[in-house]
């Protein structure tokens, strides 16, 4: 039974000889598609440092702190394009790539800006750049007294929305109720004060703008310090103010004369409203567009009727008398974005949570459902602003930290994209918070830096020189890259390619610039049949290696190795049914009389037991005779006829006379006396068995005469018989 599958066995072996193993040659086209991201780059030091499947096509534009250079790289992290700032200006801080494929960007211009603002962040100043590197527009937002900072928003009409300072002197700052002994470090030893405010511009020809919409947090104001001043009230009864006299931060962040650090800013064409975050609330605010100008200054107006009051809070109700220092959940947070149609999430907020002030250091990215409906969003029983927690979180612990800048952006297939700022680090996470892509800023001031040297440090602890505001991703199918030549050059980082010959793109996962043979079976990546181990093992040449085959069976027994009883045997064949293939099987004894199959005397039956003795078991003998009188056991109605008794006459029973005894009264046939009585029953005693003894007394006389004459009789022939051999014996001698 087992020769056919031997057979079988042979002929596969043979044919694979004959047309060897798929997917093993190193020539022409790869036989495997190429990864769409494949980076494990444990020695990298910035660049593209990991990757898998999961990552997200398409781009990725940032622009360096450090650097007048704005760059977009591929989801490879090759650079695809850049622009450098025709003013020679860092950014400040945040760039957007416009649908046309032109380039909007913050320009930083402190260090000529005439007014007394000091603060992180600092623009002054907006370039638009075409796709080729000219300045096509270029506008200033920078005086004595106001200057733009950190975020802008392009808005869908062509409009851009704009953060911006303006400066408030202490004179302003008491009127308006604030508590003088909160300090300032407004230049001149002054408690001026610097509350954020918003425009919306116009661009006009190459170097102009119309500022068509303002909103000032100003005008919003609310304190319980002086009774004298128009804006004194109960801070709690008004979620909709901002409290002059809140002071979020800590250390030499406390009373700053920028108390409220807005730092970035979003806009919902469809709802119309604004979203910002202000890092030294530890709050983002959502405000009513549809106002003018005069009703933004007010309190009523607007598809809300609130005129440019808040339409919504999140991060620290204690700013609003609604909770305390516990109840805070936002902590110095930036970028503070609606996240679009697409996501999972679509319609919520997200943020960049630095998480400054935590017990422990770390920062979070949050996404919130605000429960908006119907031109409302409502206050929970407490009084304060939904959510109570995050409707999804996702943080690394403290491995992410950011003291400052940073961002989170969420993409269309559910991921985010996220920029941990001051490490100069963007990740990309799926949603189940796993992280598919990880790039790492290889540019600072100058050159771009080289791969596998440390990162210089920054001024503050815990930083690098290559620091990013944040990063944001556009599809391939974005309409700036209509008709654009999108061919990726190299990595931006000096890098050394050990293999320049090769197109190792996809398949270089150790960033060596070699294509990778990842499991070292000599076979390269592209022509590899099996990633997980050496093409060249297939125990059960089935045409798939081992490392690879789900069913390795070497043996084709139909049962994988791994459970095979019998390696190299049919684990089915079990003829004696113990439970160990016969090809391992050391006792093959199917009847399991002890006896090995090929040496069974009888097959099916125990050859140990032979009852009578004749040298063939009983299983195979055709007559069974343990007493060897010729009658089968089974009909021998004497088993025990001896060899002596056996050689008088036996019947058809198996009895020899000695053995009969038809009377059954103990005494065989041969000796009894009385046949067809009990010999042993003489109640007379006069030794004839009762059953014989039925004469009567005088009978019985007769017959003892009887008996002794022929006992008489018997006496004197045998006395004659003697006396005639002594007289034979005497003449015999005398004729000697």
């Amino acid at each position: 039974m087992r020769k056919p599958t031997v057979a079988v066995a042979l002929t596969c072996l043979f044919l694979a000889s004959l047309v060897g193993v798929a997917g093993t040659s190193d020539e022409g086209a790869p036989t495997n598609p190429t990864p769409t991201c494949n980076a494990d780059r444990t020695a990298w030091t910035m660049g593209l440092v990991f990757c898998n499947d999961q990552a997200t096509v398409g781009y990725t534009l940032f622009a360096p702190i450090p650097s007048n250079t704005t760059y977009l790289i591929d989801h490879l992290g090759r650079h695809v394009h850049s622009w450098p700032s025709p003013g020679e200006h860092r950014p400040g801080l945040s760039a957007y790539l416009l649908p046309d494929g032109d380039l909007l960007r913050t320009a930083n211009i402190a260090q000529t800006a005439v007014g007394n603002f000091s603060g992180g962040g600092t623009a002054g100043k907006l370039e638009r750049i075409s796709w080729n590197g000219e300045l096509e527009w270029s506008w200033e937002y920078s005086s004595e007294t106001f200057i733009s900072h950190h975020d802008i928003e392009p808005m869908p009409n062509g409009n851009i929305l704009m953060i911006a300072w303006e400066e408030r002197t202490e004179a302003e700052a008491l009127q308006a109720g604030r508590n003088p002994a909160i300090a300032s470090d407004s230049p001149g030893g002054q408690n001026n004060v610097w509350p954020d405010h918003i425009i919306e511009i116009e661009p006009v020809g190459t170097e102009d703008a119309n500022i068509v919409w303002k909103w000032y947090a100003w005008d919003h104001l609310i304190q319980d310090y002086d009774e004298t001043k128009d804006n004194y009230g109960v801070v709690a009864d008004h979620p909709e103010r901002i409290n002059i006299n809140y002071v979020g931060a800590t250390g030499n962040q406390a009373g700053r004369a920028d108390w409220m650090h807005c730092n970035g800013i979003d806009y919902n064409a469809v709802l119309d409203q604004i979203a910002i975050s202000c890092r030294g609330m530890n709050e983002i605010y959502v405000i009513d567009h549809s106002t003018t100008t005069e009703e933004a200054a007010g309190h009523t107006g607007g598809n809300h009727g609130k005129g440019g009051d808040l339409l919504y809070r999140w991060g620290n109700p204690q700013v609003y008398g609604k909770g305390l220092s516990s109840d805070q959940q936002l902590f110095a947070q930036h970028d503070v974005q609606w996240i679009e149609e697409g996501h999972p999430n679509a319609g919520d907020l997200i943020v960049f949570n630095n998480g400054v002030g935590r017990a422990v250091p770390y920062s979070s990215v949050e996404i919130l459902n605000t429960s908006y409906a119907n031109g409302t969003y409502p206050l929970l029983s407490n009084g304060t602003f939904g959510p109570p927690v995050p409707t999804w979180s996702w943080n690394q612990g403290e491995t992410m930290y950011a003291g400052a800048i940073s961002g989170a952006q969420a993409l269309p297939n559910g991921h985010l994209l996220v920029t941990h700022g001051t490490k100069g680090t963007l990740y990309e996470v799926n949603r189940s918070g796993g992280i598919v892509w990880e790039y790492i800023n290889p540019v600072g001031a100058g050159e771009p830096y080289t791969q596998g040297e440390a990162l210089p440090d920054g001024n503050r602890a815990g930083t690098t020189l290559n620091a990013v505001f944040k990063a944001t991703h556009y599809p391939s199918s974005y309409a700036a890259f209509t008709e654009r030549s999108l061919t990726p050059g190299e990595y931006l980082e000096h890098w050394t390619d050990l293999c320049p010959d090769e197109a190792a793109w996809g398949w270089d996962r150790d960033g060596d610039g070699c294509i990778d043979d990842s499991d070292s079976d000599g076979v390269l990546d592209p022509h590899d049949q099996c990633s997980l181990g050496d093409d060249s093992i297939d125990a059960d040449a089935d045409n798939i290696p081992d490392a690879c085959d789900g069913h390795v069976d070497s043996d084709m027994d139909g049962v994988v190795d791994e459970d095979d009883a019998c390696q190299g045997h049919d684990d089915h064949l079990d003829i004696d049914g113990d439970g160990v293939p016969d090809g391992c099987d050391a006792l093959i004894d199917t009847d399991e009389d002890g006896v090995e199959d090929e040496k069974d005397l009888c097959d099916g039956s125990d050859d140990g037991v032979d009852l009578d003795n004749d040298g063939v078991p009983d299983g195979c003998d055709e007559l069974i005779d343990a007493d060897d009188d010729g009658i089968a056991d089974a009909a021998d109605a004497c088993p025990n006829t001896t060899s002596q008794t056996a050689e008088e006459a036996i019947d058809e029973n198996g009895c020899s006379p000695e053995q009969l005894d038809g009377d059954d009264d103990g005494v065989s046939d041969a000796d009894d006396r009385c046949e067809g009585h009990d010999d042993a029953v003489d109640s007379d005693d006069d030794g004839v068995p009762d059953g014989c003894d039925g004469q009567d007394e005088a009978s019985q006389e007769g017959d003892r005469a009887a008996s002794q004459g022929i006992l008489n009789t018997t006496v004197l022939l045998t006395g004659c018989v003697v006396l005639l051999a002594f007289v034979t014996i005497l003449r015999l001698r005398r004729l000697n």
